[in-house]
């Protein structure tokens, strides 16, 4: 199955995982990080959730079609396949955007990812196996530091000025391919990230278009 890649914002929405366990928990974290609003249902929570239970609504109920009303994603987590099927349908029922743990007919998956600040990589392979997503991630986390998350920073400074510099999309992206060269690669991984911004200042002063 071929997914469509795409960033959804849920920064303050109410988004709903049913199921308390380590998979469950792995979920909430990510929306979490993307600063969602999340409830939980179920009737036990693992020792990980309990600890950021303060960061998080949970409903220590079992799940009923009745607590699921509104709200953006919906995930069934629960280690009952047919359970998960029957939260999916509710879910669709009432328009949410249903991920169902280890089942491609969900209406998302969620990659394996590398998280820098706003620099964010998404690894998949459309749900065939997530396990060496989960491997190719583990060999680029140490690769992909926290400097990359520095040069999105200072990259995206000059964003606007660029914008009105350059009138048109074309003039900005000549600039910026200019600019993002295999020698600003090397200033990332050697921590040089302040030369980034001295070429782009240059860049900018010499307008060379």
């Amino acid at each position: 199955m071929k997914f469509y890649p795409v960033n959804i914002n849920i920064q303050n929405k109410k988004c709903v995982v049913v199921g308390g366990g380590k998979i469950a928990y792995d979920k909430i974290v990510g929306l979490l990080e993307a600063g969602a609003n999340v409830e939980v249902i179920a009737p036990k929570i693992c020792p990980q959730l309990e600890k950021i239970s303060d960061k998080i609504k949970i409903v220590r109920e079992n799940y009923s079609a009745e607590k699921i009303s509104d709200g953006v994603i919906l995930i069934a987590a629960t280690n009952n396949a047919e359970l998960n099927a029957q939260i999916a349908a509710d879910g669709r029922a009432k328009h949410f955007l249903v991920n169902i743990v280890d089942d491609i007919s969900s209406d998302f998956i969620v990659p394996s990812r590398i998280r820098r600040g706003d620099f964010l990589l998404a690894i998949s392979t459309g749900g065939s196996s997530p396990a060496f997503s989960k491997f190719v991630r583990k060999m680029l986390e140490t690769e992909l530091d926290e400097n990359f998350g520095a040069a999105v920073e200072i990259i995206s400074k000059y964003r606007q000025e660029v914008i009105k510099k350059f009138p048109t999309h074309e003039l900005r992206i000549q600039f910026w391919q200019e600019i993002l060269t295999p020698e600003i690669w090397k200033f990332i991984k050697s921590g040089q990230t302040s030369k980034i911004e001295d070429k782009i200042k240059n860049a900018l002063l010499e307008n060379f278009l």
